[in-house]
């Protein structure tokens, strides 16, 4: 399976001040972050996926996000779970609630399609639901991938 620091060092190696992609690959393990934002402190997160390449299906225990992804600020809840099509939803419980719009954390798992992280926001009197960056230092960011490589290569 991937090594993790290989990744966070591609990582590392990626632009500071400006919007962009980086592609991490390592083993089997393909790691794409999407960030509004990048500097040498932290990061504005857009989307962080991963998923295997071999053709291999996906695997990462939803109950074990629950349980130990526990530093996004906002408790993770499993909210839809389908094992016979191997996909779980899990979000922000309680979502966080300000003047009129609801925002959460949503981590989609699939086997065939890998993981999604993305913070998601939904205006109510607009009644549309958008994607917000979510702001990190990149030791959280770090922290995130190191555990999701980990998990990942338990399964």
């Amino acid at each position: 399976m991937a090594n993790v620091e290989h990744i966070i060092n591609q990582l590392q190696k990626g632009p500071t001040g400006q919007t962009g992609e980086i592609l991490a690959v390592d083993g089997d393990l393909q790691v794409r972050v999407q960030l509004a934002d990048w500097d040498r402190l932290g990061c504005r997160l857009e989307k962080l996926e991963m998923k295997c390449t071999n053709g291999h299906p996906f695997k990462l225990n939803p109950v074990r996000i629950e349980k130990e992804m526990t530093y996004l600020g906002e408790p993770l809840r499993i909210i839809e779970l389908e094992k016979y099509f191997g996909k779980a939803i899990l979000r922000s419980f309680p979502p966080r609630m300000e003047n009129g719009t609801i925002s959460f954390f949503e981590v989609v798992l699939h086997v065939a399609e890998g993981l999604s992280l993305t913070r998601l926001t939904y205006d109510r009197s607009v009644g549309k639901r958008s994607t917000s960056p979510i702001s990190f230092t990149r030791d959280t960011l770090e922290r995130l991938l190191a555990d999701l490589v980990y998990w990942v290569s338990q399964n």
